[in-house]
C-alpha cells in the first residue's frame, strides 16, 4: 500500500516533469497547437526511439502499434502520467481512517475555527439590545487630536498654527 502511495507521486512528479518537456518540446519544428500529445511530444523530444519503438512493434504485432498504442499516446503525456498518479496517491494514502483521539483532535480544531462566527454573532446581539447603531464607525481613533476639534480643550492646545490632515479631523454630520 505504501508503495503504491510513493508511486503515485512518482507518477505526478514524472507529469509536472513532462509538462515542463512539453514547453521545451514547442521550440521544435513539428509541435503543433498549444497541448501536445504523448505522440507528438515523443517523436520532437527523442524522434529515433520513435521510430524504432514503432518498427519493432509493427514488425512483431502490426495489429498493436496503429488501433492500440496510437490511441494510448493521443492525450497529453503529462494526463497520461498525472490520473494514475493522483488515483493511486489518493486511494493509497496511508492513514486514511482516524483513530479515536486524531478524531477527537480534528473536532477540537473544527470548533475553534468557528469560534470566530459565534463571537461575532453573540456582538452583533448584544449590540442590537443595547441599541446601538450599525452605522457608527468604530473603526476611528480615539485619541486627544480628534477631541481638540470637537471643543474639548483642557490642556490649553491650540491646533490653530499647526493645522492637521483632514483625515485626522472629524468629520461632521
Amino acid at each position: 500500500m505504501r508503495s503504491a502511495f510513493i508511486t503515485g507521486w512518482v507518477l505526478m512528479l514524472g507529469a509536472f516533469a513532462v509538462a515542463a518537456a512539453e514547453t521545451v518540446a514547442r521550440t521544435f519544428p513539428g509541435g503543433s497547437g498549444w497541448m501536445l500529445s504523448a505522440d507528438e511530444l515523443w517523436q520532437a523530444l527523442w524522434p529515433g526511439s520513435y521510430l524504432l519503438a514503432e518498427i519493432r512493434m509493427t514488425s512483431m504485432l502490426p495489429w498493436l502499434w496503429d488501433p492500440v498504442i496510437a490511441w494510448y499516446l493521443s492525450p497529453p503525456a503529462w494526463a497520461l502520467l498525472a490520473v494514475p498518479g493522483v488515483i493511486l496517491a489518493w486511494t493509497c494514502r496511508p492513514n486514511r481512517v482516524l483513530s479515536a483521539a486524531a478524531e477527537e483532535e480534528m473536532r477540537e480544531h473544527e470548533a475553534s475555527l468557528f469560534l470566530y462566527d459565534e463571537l461575532s454573532r453573540e456582538a452583533r446581539k448584544w449590540a442590537r439590545e443595547e441599541g446601538d447603531s450599525s452605522n457608527v464607525d468604530d473603526r476611528l481613533p480615539s485619541h486627544d487630536l480628534i477631541d481638540v476639534y470637537s471643543g474639548i480643550n483642557d490642556d490649553g492646545f491650540d491646533p490653530s498654527p499647526e493645522p492637521l490632515p483632514e483625515f485626522v479631523k472629524p468629520q461632521s454630520d
